[in-house]
């Protein structure tokens, strides 16, 4: 049974999304991926993706952005201290879907440690 945050997880008002924008410090820098996290703000973190149209075609964006949703709720990323913001250019479509996974929890342990 799904818990009932999950649909909550990327999901923001206009004012959560700004407070997360003004708040949030860069944590990690990769090629193609620009990843900020602040402090969350509810009972658990959520994730914000943003992509521009220059990251490729709509499913190419649609692709990451559910890759990286999946990691977050899988890995349970949720459960720290953050919200994240990850920007995404073009040069990200080159990475799997364990290439992404490492990278996203390699940061969470390098802002943990």
């Amino acid at each position: 049974m799904p818990r009932p945050f999950v649909s909550q997880i990327s999901r923001f008002s206009k004012k959560e999304a700004v407070q997360l924008l003004l708040l949030a410090k860069r944590a990690c820098r990769y090629p193609g991926l620009d990843i900020k996290v602040a402090p969350k703000t509810g009972d658990f973190g959520k994730i914000l993706v943003v992509t521009s149209a220059k990251a490729g075609n709509a499913p190419q964006r649609n692709l990451i952005r559910r890759r990286l949703k999946a990691i977050f709720y899988e890995e349970h990323l949720y459960t720290s201290a953050f919200s994240w913001i990850i920007f995404i250019k073009k040069e990200s479509q080159a990475y799997t879907f364990s290439e992404l996974k490492q990278l996203l929890i390699s940061c969470i342990q390098s802002k943990n440690a």
